[in-house]
C-alpha cells in the first residue's frame, strides 16, 4: 500500500505542476505553438537526468524512488520516461534497439492519435 500511496501522491505533485506550467505559459506571447506541453517535456526530462544521475551515486529507498519516477514525472510528463530509456539504451550500447525504440514510439504513437481521432469522428460523432 505505501508503494500505491507513493506514486498516487506522486502523480497528484507532477500533475498539478504541470497545471502550473501551463498557467505560466498562458501568459507567453506565442499562441500556436504548445508551450506549456513543450517546457513541461523539457524540464521534466532534465529533472529525470539530474535524479538518474544523482541517485545512481545516492542510494534512495524504493517509495521514494516510485514517488519521483513513477509519480511524479510520470504526472508532469511520461516524455521525461521515454526520454530516459532512450539514453539508457545508448549507454547500453544498443544503437539500434535504441534508434528503434524511438522511431516506433513516434512513428506509431502519432498513427495512434490519427487513428483514435479517426475512428472517434467516423463512429461516436452523432
Amino acid at each position: 500500500m505505501d508503494k500505491i500511496f507513493a506514486v498516487a501522491l506522486g502523480g497528484a505533485t507532477g500533475s498539478l505542476g504541470r497545471y502550473f506550467i501551463a498557467l505560466g505559459a498562458e501568459k507567453l506571447p506565442i499562441h500556436a505553438f504548445p508551450s506549456a506541453t513543450f517546457l513541461a517535456n523539457l524540464l521534466g526530462c532534465l529533472l529525470i537526468g539530474i535524479f538518474w544521475s544523482l541517485f545512481d551515486r545516492i542510494h534512495i529507498n524504493n517509495e521514494f524512488r516510485l514517488f519521483l519516477f513513477t509519480g511524479f514525472l510520470g504526472g508532469f510528463t511520461t516524455f521525461s520516461t521515454f526520454a530516459r530509456e532512450s539514453v539508457q539504451l545508448f549507454k547500453a550500447g544498443e544503437q539500434l534497439q535504441a534508434i528503434g525504440y524511438i522511431l516506433l514510439s513516434n512513428v506509431f504513437g502519432l498513427t495512434m492519435v490519427g487513428l483514435g481521432f479517426y475512428l472517434a469522428h467516423r463512429y461516436l460523432r452523432g
